[in-house]
This record gives C-alpha cells, structure tokens and sequence, in this order.
C-alpha cells in the first residue's frame, strides 16, 4: 500500500504534465470559445456524476466489512443507471439547447455514458484495493486523451469542437475496457441480480448518500472561498485566488491528499476489521511524518522561493498570490492529517460523524470570515486565514472522534 501510495504521487505528477500538454496544444488549434463550450460540457457531466463519487467510500468499507460483493456492486448498477438516465434526460438536453453545444446529440450521449463506465470500474478497482491499476488508470486516462485528439484532429481531419468529443469518448472507453480486463484477472464478474436490502445492505446505502453529501460539502468549503471573495474583494484579487493560490492549493490536494482516500481508506477497512490496532498506530504515524516532510517543504520552498516561481509561471501581474500560498503553505499539515482521521472515522463506518466534520467546517469559515472581516481585518488575507482555521478546527473534531473510536476498538 506504501508503495502504491508514492506511486500515486508520482503518476499524478505525470498526469498533470500530460494534462497541461493536452490544453496547451488545443489551445493552440481550437477557438477559444469552443473550448470554453467544451470545457463546461465536461465539468457539467463531472459534477452530475459526482453524486456516485460518495459511493467509493461506502463500498470500500462495505466490501472490507461484509465480503459481500454481489449486493454492493448490483446496489451501486441500480444507481448509476438511475443518474445517467436522470442526465441523459435533464442535464443533455440543457446543453444543447440552452447552452448551445453544437454537437451531435449522440456525441454527448456519448460521452456521458463512457464517463459513467469509467467512474463505475475506478469504484470497483478501489472497492477491490487494486492499487497499481490505480496508478496505471491515473497516467493513462490523460495519455489517452491527448492520444485521441491528435488521431481525431491530425489524421481524421476533424475540425471544430468535433476532435475534442472524439477524443473523451474514445479515451474513456479504453480507460472502462482496461479496467474491467485487469479487475476480471482477480475477481469474477458479478452477474446482474436485484439486490437483497437486508440490514447491512440498507447500511451501505444510507453510507454512499452520506458519503456523496459529505464529499460535495468539502467542494462547498473551497467555493465559498471564491464567493467571499466574489462579493467583498476586487476582480484582480479574485485572479490571484483562481489563477494561481487555488490551482495551486487543488495540486497539492490532487497529489498528497486524495491518495489517502484513494489507498490508506481500503487498508484502514481491512485492518479495522481485523482489529490490527499495532498496524493501526505504525499507519498513522507513518502519516504523520509523511505530514511533517511534504508540509515543511511546502513552507520552505513557498517562503524563499514562492514569490521567484509565481513571477516566473504566472508573471508579476499575480504576485499578490504569493502571499496567500504562503498562508496556507503553513497549515497545509492539519489538511492532511484531518484526510488520515476521517479516512479512518469512514474506516469504522461512523459515515455520519465525517459529515458532521465537514459541516462543522462549512459554518466555520462563515463566522470566522464575518467575524475577522467586521472587528479585525477587511484584507484579503482574512478569507485565507478564515480557510485554514477551518480545516484546524475540522482537525480538532477529527482528532477527538478518532481518539474515542480507537479507544472503543482497543476495548473490543
């Protein structure tokens, strides 16, 4: 698992470099507002399917718990053919009619049933803790994209917002085959039955929707960000926040937090189960020093070199930004570590007390901003702060529902 876990790190390097190559090169050959079209198609079919994002969490703690694989991946086929009907009927004809995709309505059915096949069998891989595919699917899924539009764009002569279609369509169904060839070479393909929903599948059930409210709340916290600054600070100040301190921030998540999600949440189920309280402890500090390296080299390299590399990728006009990287480049650590608690809060199957966590956070950063921006302080750095004192107190929650857990587990 450690292994597959600095794996990911890497893979996700290299998946960002071939991603920034994809849009530079379709900068250069496609027009700018067809991209635009293009680009909001893809957010907008990524943030309906995100509701089957919460099933990840619930099916890896289901599996590890009961063994019980037949009624898991029938409960989740039931609904993920429920949402891509819901889309294919509510959200395509929105896109091209309102907004005024101009496509071919097949491509975006398309399109949004080979994005459906790849979030299906990434759920399953994850259920199965099937690490390296893991990886392998996070490098090749871009590789793939960036493959796709050349063969679309330079071979087929396709021209328009065509080539791009083209290109996600095919890429996605290559990513769902490869899949499903390297989850059917460990496990058996599960046959299509109606689910029993006894007590513990309704369990998993009530953990997936749990689980998909909790997600989208961490996704709220960070656009409530954009909103204060929306409303209380100037469009210049918004730029420095979405053109360098968040995709930056994002990046940072992308590489050394989602990973724990992604392996040491399917590992933390197992050893749960296993009452493995030794391995427990020896994963968590394992953490924490990962914690303590990755968040003192952010420091470092944002105090004494973070103002150089953002004139130097994002020139002077967004040197502003360099101060809220190093804001949060301080606190990055209880980002973190509040990832490994609530990995293992999910672990136990307390689905509830991780949202309850996320809100928690959600109403902080809203009286904290008002409190700092009316007594204290209107600058834009107060948004920030408000941010990280955020995620300090989702920590300290975290830190006192894992505590009582373990301690419930060792008395066990």
């Amino acid at each position: 698992m450690k292994r597959a876990f600095y794996h990911s790190i890497l893979v996700s390097l290299l998946g960002i470099a071939l991603n920034f190559s994809f849009k530079i090169l379709i900068s250069h050959l496609i027009a700018k507002e067809l991209l635009a079209l293009y680009f909001t198609t893809i957010d907008v079919f990524t943030l309906t399917l995100l509701v089957l994002v919460g099933f990840r969490s619930s099916m890896v703690v289901a599996f590890s718990q009961f063994q019980n694989a037949q009624n898991i991946i029938n409960i989740f086929r039931g609904a993920l053919l429920v949402v891509i009907l819901a889309v294919w009927g509510l959200v395509i004809p929105f896109l091209k009619h309102k907004m005024g995709v101009d496509i071919h309505y097949w491509y975006l059915v398309a399109t949004l049933i080979s994005m459906s096949l790849v979030l299906y069998f990434s759920n399953l891989i994850a259920m199965y803790r099937l690490y390296n595919v893991m990886n392998i699917v996070a490098l090749i899924e871009p590789l793939f994209l960036l493959i796709w539009f050349c063969i679309a764009y330079f071979i087929a002569q396709t021209r328009g917002i065509q080539p791009l279609f083209i290109a996600t369509i095919m890429s996605s169904l290559m990513v769902a085959f490869y899949t499903y060839i390297m989850k059917r070479r460990f496990f058996p393909t599960i046959s299509f039955a109606r689910p029993k929903l006894e007590a513990k599948e309704i369990e998993f059930i009530k953990n997936s929707v749990i689980s998909t409210i909790e997600f989208g709340s961490g996704i709220v916290l960070l656009y409530l960000v954009v909103f204060f600054i929306m409303h209380y600070y100037s469009l210049d100040e918004l730029g420095d926040f979405q053109v360098v301190t968040k995709p930056i921030f994002s990046y940072m998540v992308m590489l050394f937090v989602f990973p724990i999600f992604r392996f040491v949440l399917p590992e933390l189920s197992k050893l749960y189960r296993d009452k493995e309280i030794q391995k427990i402890k020896s994963l968590k500090n394992w953490i924490l020093r990962f914690a303590f390296i990755v968040s003192g080299l952010f420091i470092v390299i944002s105090l004494l070199a973070g103002d150089e590399i953002i004139g130097i990728l994002f020139s002077q006009e967004y040197a502003g930004a360099a101060l809220m990287v190093k804001h949060l480049s301080f606190f990055f650590i209880f980002l973190i570590l509040n990832a490994y608690q609530v990995a293992f809060i999910k672990a136990s199957g307390a689905f509830m007390s991780a949202l309850l966590i996320r809100l928690i956070g959600i109403v902080s950063i809203i009286v904290l901003f008002y409190s700092i921006y009316t007594f204290y302080s209107q600058s834009i750095i107060s948004i920030i702060v408000s941010l990280v004192m955020s995620y300090m107190i989702m920590f300290g929650v975290s830190y006192a529902i894992e505590r009582r857990i373990m301690k419930r587990l060792e008395r066990s």
